[in-house]
């Protein structure tokens, strides 16, 4: 058996181990479509990050279109106040008491940049604290919370890279006013939230975004931005139509420049990503190299209205058909074998990323593919782990309403976290789950009997909910694509988990990332919710 034909076979064997997909046998050729892959990432959740002045972070959130994502710095950069009790120009306050609003914040750099001039660039407080000139910047509100929830997976990798652990008994500041007076932070104890003095001291952890590496990245190369900014990316807000235009160059005095005009009006704005073999054709205009394309059309509303194209071009396929011999006598049975001499055109697997749907058949599928014929939604991914092909899904309903987690009856094979900050780090939600129901049926433990266990979903763990509860934004909009029930925005509610603090009150958590520890087993006032997860 040649080498060729051997990795193949080894190929198919490994593929039919996987879990997420159900390869059957077949004896004819099968085709592989181009347009179902997609570059790979680079970084996962705890890798080490090095940006190009030679600081270090770590990385703890992957953009979902693995484009690349945010890296935290290895130690705090200040232990300070936030600002003087002066509104800050430009920026809108968050003072709405719903944290979806704070948890759609994901601009950092924008922020850091709005409040560094209004302060005149003073490093006295929080904002002038961190390196801004190398891309170092203030989180926002969900930056911040992303990181809270991400502890239990970079705790281990901050201290590894000779920094120090984020300290949990310290509230942090992030990039967003409450009021004048106030602004908001976060408590690494419990994730929550709360606005208090910007005289008040607290800590300063910087975070910074990230593109994905490529061989230019290993270059010393100089920017000049036409917002006279010199890092190699920005973030801009425009009220206008703008262009923006870049000038790359290399310490030799080779240099490129480059624009995007941001359109700012009433108007539609769409991303389309292709993948194709060789070239791909769009409103009439032939693409034979990957890279992001934009045009501008007229929307309904009489507006300029920029779809833009993320587009990758693979190369075409080299399949052959090999046997082992071209004849036979009628009636005799032939094994067709195809392969691949170009595997290499085989790009990978499109990135799984939160907000991504789960359908019934453990198949992925990005939401701006969605519908896909034949598909059916079962979960929406809230999570990815650093392999970038499991993790958790939420279900697309919920499974109780105003329901009692039950007995108070201490489940024994469950670990009791007196604190929230331990709670966060507890994950196995299916073991919890089986655990409870080993102990009592559907009239004691209502809300772990509420799940379909044997389908794989179940209760899951306070852990388990905060990562959800920080991705909430993003799992909305996915679940209003699907038919799925969104979480409540207009009124309270408490998420049961799978964790106990102790014999008589079991972990939840609210909209707002608040945790507790103090509701018994037995009691609700009709706000506690059951929502169950699955592993994918």
């Amino acid at each position: 058996m040649n080498d060729v034909m051997k990795y193949m076979m080894d190929l198919v064997a490994i593929k039919q181990k996987e879990q997420r997909f159900q390869m059957k046998k077949i004896l004819s050729i099968v085709l592989l479509f181009c347009s179902s892959f997609l570059s790979a990432q680079t970084y996962r959740i705890g890798d080490l990050y090095t940006a190009s002045d030679g600081s270090q972070g770590i990385v703890y959130y992957v953009f979902p279109g693995g484009t690349g994502g945010w890296a935290v710095a290895l130690v705090d950069a200040a232990y300070c106040t936030w600002g003087n009790t002066n509104d800050v120009t430009g920026m809108p306050n968050q003072n709405s008491t719903y944290v979806q609003n704070l948890l759609a914040d994901t601009a950092g750099y924008a922020n850091t940049q709005i409040i560094r001039n209004f302060q005149n660039n003073s490093t006295a407080y929080a904002a002038g604290k961190v390196d801004f000139a190398n891309g170092w910047v203030l989180p926002s509100p969900a930056q911040l919370s992303m990181l809270y929830g991400q502890l239990p997976f970079i705790t281990n990798a901050l201290v590894d890279a000779g920094g120090t652990a984020l300290a949990t008994n310290y509230d942090y500041w992030c990039s967003a006013e409450y009021s004048a007076s106030n602004a908001w932070r976060v408590y690494f104890g419990t994730g929550v939230f709360n606005n208090t003095s910007k005289n008040t001291y607290s800590r300063v952890r910087a975070v910074r975004s990230f593109t994905m590496e490529t061989e230019s990245d290993n270059v010393e190369l100089s920017y000049s931005w036409s917002t006279d900014e010199t890092t190699p990316e920005i973030t801009v807000n425009p009220f206008h139509t703008t262009r923006y235009t870049v000038t790359a160059s290399t310490p030799s005095g080779c240099a490129d420049t480059a624009g995007q005009t941001v359109i700012v009006l009433n108007a539609d704005t769409v991303e389309i990503s292709k993948v194709a073999c060789t070239h791909y054709e769009w409103n009439e205009e032939t693409y034979t190299t990957s890279g992001r394309f934009s045009q501008t059309f007229v929307s309904a509303f009489g507006c300029d209205s920029v779809v833009t194209l993320d587009l990758t071009i693979s190369d075409q396929l080299d399949v052959s058909v090999v046997s082992p011999v071209d004849t036979l006598c009628a009636g005799d049975e032939l094994q067709l074998q195809a392969v691949v001499a170009n595997p290499d055109a085989i790009l990978n697997i499109p990135p799984i990323a939160v907000g991504d749907i789960l359908c019934d058949d453990g198949s992925i599928v990005k939401p701006s593919a969605w519908p896909v014929e034949g598909k059916i939604a079962r979960g929406i991914v809230f999570f990815v782990d650093r392999t970038g092909e499991h993790g958790w899904a939420v279900h697309l309903h919920n499974q109780a309403t105003g329901v009692i987690w039950g007995s108070q009856i201490d489940i024994p094979e469950i670990t009791n976290y007196a604190y929230g900050r331990w709670a966060i780090e507890d994950y196995d939600g299916y073991s919890n789950t089986q655990y409870i129901r080993n102990r009592g049926t559907a009239s004691t433990f209502p809300a772990a009997w509420a799940v379909d266990f044997d389908n794989g979903w179940y209760l899951p763990t306070i852990g388990q909910l905060a990562q959800m509860i920080a991705n909430l934004v993003i799992i909305d909009a996915s679940l209003a694509i699907v038919g799925g029930a969104q979480f409540p925005s207009d009124g309270d509610f408490w998420l049961w988990s799978s964790s106990e603090p102790g014999v008589s009150y079991a972990w939840s958590i609210n909209h707002a990332g608040n945790l507790r520890g103090d509701i018994r087993k037995n009691v609700t006032d009709g706000s506690n919710i059951v929502r169950s997860a699955c592993d994918f």
